[in-house]
């Protein structure tokens, strides 16, 4: 009886896996908070590979996320209209960092404006191993609004 329990379990724990990966890679996943969606019209160039959208309450306007395969693990570059921020997933670990010269396309001054400085130190190590592929966007959808400065809150909404 243990042993049927137990293969039940496991068997359980992997439909489970799967049916979280299918999500982050190819559905649409939807919190009480935000949706994540792959953009399937997005044509993979030599900068990135792929495209999500996430979109924050009934927000009309949602941050793009765009992902390259770098030697050191994966990037996300995220953008708005207003402020633009890269995660890093790699050996050293998950973390956000500025993007910084010919990469930005943002303003440097709204840039620092919108981005909470305090936060963007905070998050520079969120995790000191690689993440799983596919929690990467549901941490970066889950960590990104701390970044926003109160005053700014509204643009993700």
């Amino acid at each position: 009886m243990k042993t049927r329990n137990l293969i039940a379990c496991v068997m359980l724990m992997m439909v489970s896996l799967c049916t979280f990966n299918v999500f982050a890679g190819n559905e649409e996943t939807f919190n009480s908070e935000y949706k994540i969606s792959p953009d399937l019209n997005f044509n993979p160039n030599s900068g990135f590979q792929k495209k999500w959208d996430i979109a924050y309450g009934e927000s009309k306007t949602p941050v793009h996320v765009y992902m390259k395969e770098t030697k050191k693990g994966q990037e996300y570059l995220v953008q708005s209209k207003y402020f633009e921020v890269k995660y890093i997933n790699g050996a050293q670990g998950f973390g956000v960092r500025l993007i910084t010269g010919s990469e930005s396309i943002i303003s440097e001054n709204l840039n620092t404006a919108v981005l909470n400085q305090e936060q963007l130190t905070n998050q520079k190590c969120i995790t000191p191993n690689a993440i799983e592929n596919g929690q990467v966007l549901e941490m970066i959808a889950s960590y990104l609004p701390d970044l926003i400065n109160v005053k700014y809150s509204s643009i993700l909404n």
